[in-house]
């Protein structure tokens, strides 16, 4: 255990800079969207406002109040982008976190195959470190909201505000963060635990090109295919004409059960590979 938490510290100090600068391009993003689409509908009130309408309150009783979840879909151009930027940066760190050890002169790979300890250590630090990474995007993403609610409610006079919404009620209504911020526990391994199995199914796939260079690109490629046709599957069965054996609570059941069977054989393939196939 003391290895697997010096390796997965290793994988989170090597990261930390550009993660932290995910966490400040988001802020920035988000924070400057809501004031600018604030200051605009704050600017269009004045700029509709006359003799028969001069005061904030006439202007909301004849053309209603604007909501926190109006300004977030005004500026959802500007929420989503950092979203977007910050789930490309884990998708391409996936590879990345593998084949740097592979570059320059003086291969990291050598020095980590000969560590003392178990080489499975290295691939779940590795997994380990890519979870930790996208949940704590996720609840950056949490503890900013109530920061974006303050600066909409800064911005915009009480008068042309409609009541406060809940932080529930703000992520139920957002399509995204509806799924990065899951209700329930379902949820949360639906969304969750299948990333969780398709970066394992990813790891596997790097690790048969590191084991069998060309050939493992196609066998990775091929094991990607299979994993997906395998989840795919109870829904393509269930999708066609007239099908009505399955209900939505059996129907998950199989997926899950197919997620684990997926997972698990995934990560005894690599395991097998790190200790049997990749040498130094």
């Amino acid at each position: 255990m003391n290895r697997y938490l010096k390796l997965l510290h290793l994988e989170v100090a090597r990261f930390w800079k550009l993660y932290l600068s995910l966490f400040a391009i988001t802020l920035l993003m988000q924070g400057s969207g809501i004031y600018y689409e604030s200051g605009k509908y704050v600017s269009s009130v004045q700029d509709k406002m006359g003799p028969a309408i001069d005061t904030y309150g006439k202007y909301a009783a004849a053309n209603g109040v604007v909501s926190f979840l109006d300004i977030l879909s005004s500026a959802n151009l500007w929420f989503l982008a950092p979203i977007a930027l910050s789930i490309g940066a884990l998708s391409l760190y996936i590879f990345f976190i593998w084949y740097r050890e592979w570059t320059g002169k003086n291969m990291f790979i050598y020095r980590l195959l000969m560590l003392p300890t178990e080489r499975r250590n290295m691939y779940l630090a590795k997994l380990s470190a890519i979870l930790l990474f996208v949940l704590g995007l996720v609840s950056f993403q949490i503890l900013i909201l109530p920061l974006l609610q303050s600066l909409y409610q800064s911005v915009i006079d009480p008068v042309l505000r409609g009541d406060a919404e809940s932080m529930m009620t703000i992520v139920q209504s957002h399509s995204l963060l509806r799924i990065l911020i899951p209700s329930n526990f379902t949820e949360f391994v639906l969304w969750y635990g299948g990333g969780a199995v398709f970066v394992i199914v990813l790891f596997t796939a790097i690790l048969l090109e590191r084991s069998y260079r060309l050939k493992g690109i196609v066998a990775g490629l091929i094991y990607i295919g299979i994993a997906i046709l395998l989840m795919a599957a109870p829904y393509l069965i269930t999708n066609r004409d007239n099908y009505d054996y399955l209900y939505p609570s059996e129907l998950f059941t199989i997926e899950f059960v197919i997620a684990i069977l997926i997972g698990a054989m995934s990560l005894l393939i690599s395991f097998i590979l790190i200790n049997k196939k990749i040498s130094v």
